[in-house]
């Protein structure tokens, strides 16, 4: 181990095989190369909390470990992408198809949305429907009843002013009814020409009937 450190800090061309042997190693086993790059980041993290919270040494520098990270996470994904593209390719469909069923799940959604919408609006449009007829049907009901009323009060006012009228023409006729009666009892008799007999059957005269408060 001393000697491999030896190397790696005295020899270039020892970096530089290092280098290169871990980039094959993660173009052919993708899935490893990049599962390494994630937990040097994490690592790469743990780096910064330890010196600049901490205040503690670290290792490792932080730019390496990212560094690190980020040729494994490449190289990984591109090799894995080169060396399993079946795979990638199965992936891919299923990604379509993932995204094309959300996209028809969101169609479906919007149709129901838009399909429940129509129904509410309708419920709404039938709704001032009927209470427009209602409406409607309450405002003829008040007509009718106001007309009903009128009507009626038009009846009445006939009614009494049929009742004035007989009145009316039945005064005359009670008036001489009266007249007669107070006749009979002051001994005087109107015979059917409107004339005045005393009770001995002469014509009496104005001034008797006047005297008598007979109506001539």
């Amino acid at each position: 181990m001393e000697k491999l450190k030896n190397l790696w800090d005295d020899k270039l061309w020892f970096k530089i095989l290092v280098i290169v042997v871990i980039l094959a190693l993660s173009y052919w086993f993708g899935i490893i190369a990049i599962l390494l790059g994630f937990i040097l980041f994490i690592y790469a993290i743990v780096t910064v909390i330890r010196k600049y919270i901490f205040k503690k040494n670290t290792r490792f520098k932080v730019r390496y470990i990212l560094l690190s990270f980020l040729a494994l996470t490449i190289m990984g994904g591109y090799g894995y992408a080169q060396t399993h593209p079946e795979e990638m390719e199965q992936s891919r469909i299923i990604q379509q198809e993932t995204k094309k069923a959300a996209e028809t799940k969101k169609a479906e959604d919007a149709k129901k949305a838009a399909k429940a919408k129509k129904a509410e609006d309708a419920k709404k449009a039938e709704d001032a429907k009927k209470a427009e007829a209602a409406k409607q049907a309450e405002a003829a009901r008040q007509a009718e009843a106001a007309k009903q009323a009128e009507a009626a009060k038009q009846a009445e006012a006939a009614r009494q002013a049929e009742a004035a009228r007989q009145a009316e023409a039945a005064a005359p006729a009670q008036a001489a009814a009266q007249t007669e009666q107070n006749g009979n009892s002051s001994g005087y008799i109107r015979d059917a020409n409107g004339r005045w007999h005393r009770s001995n059957g002469q014509f009496a005269s104005k001034k008797e009937i006047a005297a008598a408060g007979l109506v001539w």
